[in-house]
């Protein structure tokens, strides 16, 4: 009998995911929040189903007799929105924790859930690790962060969980060289001197397979081997096409959220994982 496997969140991360868990074997059920994807989730998934996890009468059915599940929530907005972080981690992410609490049958499980480096927040550039003291005083970073620690409370014998800090993602459907390249000559409103994570898409579906099969518990860091200010990473990319370099400015502006770390993914290889994609400058010439 095949393994069952839930995706709970079928986006960018949590589709590539069930697709390639589905292609080794495994029965996969996959959620989304709303009608409009179930046409698409039938080709994707043996079993696809709504979930909107933080509505009184939820069913979380769905959980039941799984050997492995994904946690890969987020809110649907690309803007920031302070109400709808709340009702994801604040609500939606608590209410997914009591329901597998409380399921009717337990067996040995395996939970992944999906965070954000992010949440180390403004650490000067400094080398940062999993034992690094997250920034709580920004709003979205403790909300993340109050959402690690709920899921990481179901540790018990029969229930292993990890947390997985990514860096920013980038992949098919999500060219970020690109992206950084139609900016050449131009001026951005951020600091350029700031130091951001990164790491692909296909790490992190490895990533995900990788703390099943192992059941990883605790927290990894999934990122980039190589870890560029964005000044130094868009000078990469610009200068391998001819380009002229993106104007950074060197301050932050009032109010923004700071990331500025460099995260380190030693912990997640010590345990034996490899990256496909050391940095998004693979296919440019590497920085010496």
């Amino acid at each position: 009998m095949a393994k069952r496997f839930g995706v709970v969140g079928c986006g960018y991360v949590g589709t590539a995911v069930a697709v390639h868990l589905r292609q080794q074997g495994y029965e996969l059920i996959g959620t989304t929040t709303g009608p409009s994807r179930l046409a698409e989730l039938c080709d994707l998934v043996d079993h696809p189903r709504i979930l909107c996890a933080g509505d009184p009468g939820a069913d979380f059915s769905v959980l039941d007799d799984l050997d492995g599940l994904l946690i890969a929530m987020a809110p649907t907005t690309a803007s920031y929105e302070e109400d709808q972080y709340r009702a994801v981690y604040g609500e939606a992410v608590p209410a997914l924790v009591e329901a597998l609490r409380q399921r009717p049958r337990q067996r040995p499980l395996h939970i992944s859930y999906l965070s954000s480096a992010g949440v180390y927040g403004d650490q000067s550039g400094t080398i940062t690790t999993e034992l690094s003291a997250p920034d709580l005083s920004n709003t979205t970073n403790a909300l993340l962060v109050q959402a690690e620690t709920a899921v990481l409370g179901l540790n018990n014998p029969l229930i292993q969980t990890c947390v997985l800090r990514l860096g920013g993602i980038y992949g098919p459907g999500k060219d970020i060289p690109s992206f950084i390249r139609s900016a050449s000559g131009q001026p951005v409103p951020k600091n350029g001197n700031h130091i951001n994570a990164w790491v692909h898409l296909d790490d992190i579906v490895r990533g995900v397979d990788f703390a099943l099969q192992r059941r990883l518990q605790g927290i990894y860091n999934l990122v980039d081997d190589l870890q560029l200010t964005r000044r130094e990473l868009s000078n990469a990319l610009c200068d391998d096409e001819g380009l002229p370099p993106v104007i950074w400015e060197n301050h932050d502006r009032p109010g923004a959220r700071v990331f500025n770390a460099r995260v380190s993914n030693a912990r997640l290889l010590q345990m034996g994982f490899t990256l496909n994609t050391r940095s998004m400058l693979e296919p440019v010439a590497q920085l010496s």
